[in-house]
């Protein structure tokens, strides 16, 4: 679903990925790796964040996203959530959901559909535990950080990506949203064949319930691939070789 081959990104002229050879089929996937050795960098630069240059090739379900915009990428299918997501006054969180599905051709802006979404944008929300009235709040401005986890993984449930890359998901929640963070991303992945969901993450108890198709170790040098058995390995010594 999601390759690279001599993907390499670089900003301000430093190079932060450096030919990188990525896989990533239908299922559950982990990235994990050092603080700073560009696991976010990754997914930005594929979503196409215009300050990073990248070279190489990246392709989402065979098709050339490179060379695509930002909008465009999204409605190829591709979804990438924020380590810190950001506040936009003005917008509420239910409108950018709206607005986002319309122009990814996702849903019309008839009654039916709004109202459907609607309904489907209050029932995630009372999932994971949000006010009532959360919809209508602006889109994460005085917002928790746990709340703005939330919001994001609504986004995505709603929007049903082919693949997505969701940075550090659990940053800010509790025990139970953790749990059931893990059931929600389970039931999405596994209710369609054809969806990739990659999640940067280091958080042991997270990555255990997941029970990942593959983990994926990005190094400086190399990355290591292999199943949920390498992330226990780093969990017991550390990212050293």
């Amino acid at each position: 679903m999601l390759v690279t081959q001599e993907f390499t990104v670089k900003a301000e002229g430093k190079t932060i990925l450096n030919d990188l050879h990525l896989d990533f089929g239908p299922g559950i996937h982990i990235i994990m790796g050092p603080n700073g050795i560009g696991k976010s960098t990754l997914a930005h630069a594929l979503m196409g964040n215009p300050k990073y240059t990248v070279s190489g090739a990246a392709q989402l379900d065979g098709k050339d996203i490179l060379a695509l915009e930002p909008h465009e990428r999204a409605r190829a299918g591709l979804f990438v959530s924020f380590q810190n997501p950001t506040p936009i006054a003005g917008i509420s969180n239910f409108q950018f959901v709206k607005e986002s599905l319309i122009q990814q051709e996702k849903m019309t802006n008839s009654m039916s559909d709004i109202t459907q979404v609607l309904n489907d944008y209050k029932d995630y929300s009372d999932v994971f535990g949000l006010p009532s009235d959360f919809h209508k709040k602006q889109l994460n401005v005085e917002a928790s950080g746990g709340e703005k986890k939330k919001n994001e993984i609504i986004q995505m449930l709603l929007s049903k990506p082919k693949v997505s890359i969701l940075d550090e998901p659990d940053s800010g929640l509790d025990i139970d949203s953790i749990n059931q963070l893990s059931k929600q991303l389970k039931t999405f992945a596994l209710e369609n064949d054809n969806r990739t969901v990659i999640i940067i993450t280091h958080y042991e108890k997270l990555i255990d319930s997941l029970s990942p198709d593959t983990v994926t170790i990005l190094r400086k040098d190399k990355v290591e691939k292999g199943d949920v058995e390498l992330a226990y390995k780093v969990f017991e010594d550390g990212f050293g070789e």
